[in-house]
């Protein structure tokens, strides 16, 4: 009877283990690649929009030499605000579904007035007129090609939808299941509170350390700093998240050790101040 029991209690602290780090990476996930308020904030903390502005000068920088245009015609044409209110549409379009547009009306009035400026009097024929048209096109496609990323949003926002469903429900069921194991545990303890201190703080102190150990070990394995994904702006952006989401991994390692170690240390304590008033009572 007494092993039946122990392998009771080691099935249920193996499931209330799995309960507890199943709601932890929800909450990892909900509070990071999941939330269109983080993502913009680490693209705030990362500079993103000045580095994605300098990306599409650079781009656009290379089309001068075949354009026979000057090097000023494109001085001004986009702006801090416009990258940052275009990248918020995009964002917007995967997290919130809105599908709205990017619009590159005020990057092509800007640069054909540029055009026009640089060409001053000179007058233009029909030929040259096309030519400027695709060219100014050109450029705004690139633009376009700069600022997305991608061309899935409608696609991503979908797998996001059902991601969110489907974590919303794992978090609810993780939830009941820590809550049912927590009672069974009290029970099978024959509603020793003691002993249920103790089991629950083995179960936060084994959870404390795997967390702190993948941690450590992918950390070990993966060179974060040498990632490269799309560009440097967006890879700038992903190595920050990365690397967010390694802190917290082991700031919920360090807590449930912690905690772990303080519930075995109290009911250790509470146990031993027991046995010893039982001896003295003898």
């Amino acid at each position: 009877m007494n092993i039946l029991i122990k392998i009771l209690k080691i099935i249920l602290s193996i499931i209330l283990m799995v309960s507890i780090s199943i709601l932890i990476f929800i909450n990892l996930a909900t509070s990071t690649i999941l939330s269109k308020e983080y993502i913009l904030n680490k693209f705030e903390e990362t500079g993103y929009y000045a580095k994605i502005k300098e990306e599409a000068k650079s781009s656009f920088e290379n089309y001068i030499p075949q354009s026979g245009f000057e090097e000023n015609v494109m001085e001004n044409i986009i702006s801090d605000e416009k990258i940052k209110n275009d990248t918020k549409i995009i964002i917007s379009n995967i997290y919130d579904g809105t599908n709205q547009t990017v619009d590159t009306t005020e990057i092509e009035d800007k640069l054909r007035n540029n055009i026009k400026e640089s060409l001053g009097n000179t007058k233009i024929n029909t030929v040259q007129q096309n030519s400027i048209d695709q060219y100014v096109e050109t450029i705004c496609n690139e633009y376009k090609e700069k600022i997305s990323h991608t061309k899935y949003e409608t696609n991503i926002n979908n797998i996001l939808n059902k991601l969110n469903k489907i974590v919303d429900m794992a978090k609810k069921i993780s939830i009941i299941t820590i809550a049912i194991m927590v009672v069974i545990i009290l029970i099978v303890n024959c509603k020793n509170i003691i002993k249920a201190i103790s089991q629950l703080g083995t179960v936060l102190t084994a959870n404390g350390i795997f967390y702190i150990i993948v941690n450590l070990f992918i950390n070990s394995k993966i060179k974060i700093e040498n990632l490269l994904i799309l560009n440097n702006s967006i890879s700038e952006v992903i190595k920050k998240i990365i690397t967010d989401i390694f802190d917290k991994i082991m700031n919920y390692g360090l807590i449930l050790l912690v905690c772990g170690f303080i519930l075995i240390i109290v009911s250790n304590a509470i146990n031993a101040k027991k046995v010893e008033s039982d001896s003295s009572r003898e």
